[in-house]
């Protein structure tokens, strides 16, 4: 019997969509089409933060899953919101891919989606709403793993009462590929993100930039990570 390719939602970086995200990672996507179906979305909030080195789409949305300035954590609890209802729309996912900050959405999902499963509430202090959106996480089955590039860890406090609480680091599979040229995200912060936020964390390095590289080399190191996942 013929395996079936492994469902995966696919979150795209700080001033992206769904379509700029897909057209990028054409190589990629289409070289594991027979091991990934990849499903993107486009994040809920428009971009409104400066960033320099990377240009606003002209293909669609300037999108954003949170913004630095304002409220980010409002942003975010939106963001999962949006995207709990894509899961239980579009779902069951196998795992999720993430960019850049789609990477740092992504370890924020599958923390929050743990401590639903685990009931592990305690970080949530006098915050309702989020309590409110974990109880509603609990009916989204977990990620199985995560495909993570040019990531960081958020630095935000809550995240990190999240990783450092009861629930702890996110325990599955993740890859994470970090660019020693990357001028956006610098590699020491995509470390941190494999280091501390995963349990089971396989982190790769290349010598380019802010990008996801999919040369032979690299993708046979992505489908030895996706060979020796569990069986689903």
């Amino acid at each position: 019997m013929t395996q079936q390719p492994l469902r995966v939602l696919c979150l795209h970086g700080y001033t992206q969509n769904a379509q700029k995200f897909r057209d990028r990672t054409g190589p990629f996507r289409r070289s594991l089409k027979r091991a990934l179906e990849l499903v993107y979305v486009t994040a809920p909030h428009q971009a409104t933060d400066f960033q320099p080195l990377e240009p606003a789409a002209d293909d669609g949305p300037s999108a954003a899953w949170w913004n630095r300035s304002g409220r980010p954590w409002a942003e975010i609890k939106q963001s999962v919101r949006f995207l709990r209802q894509t899961m239980h729309e579009q779902g069951p996912f196998d795992g999720i891919l993430g960019f850049s900050q789609g990477s740092g959405m992504a370890a924020i999902l599958m923390a929050l989606i743990q401590a639903a499963h685990t009931q592990s509430t305690a970080f949530f202090g006098n915050d309702a709403e989020l309590a409110a959106l974990v109880d509603e996480l609990a009916a989204c089955p977990p990620p199985k793993f995560a495909m993570l590039f040019a990531g960081f860890y958020p630095d935000l406090p809550q995240f990190d009462a999240l990783i450092k609480g009861p629930a702890g680091p996110i325990a599955v599979p993740s890859l994470h590929m970090v660019g020693e040229k990357d001028a956006i995200v610098p590699m020491e912060r995509g470390k941190l993100l494999a280091s501390q936020a995963f349990v089971d964390a396989t982190l790769l390095t290349h010598e380019g930039g802010h990008f996801v590289p999919c040369n032979a080399a690299w993708r046979k190191r992505y489908q030895e990570f996706i060979s020796a996942l569990p069986a689903q």
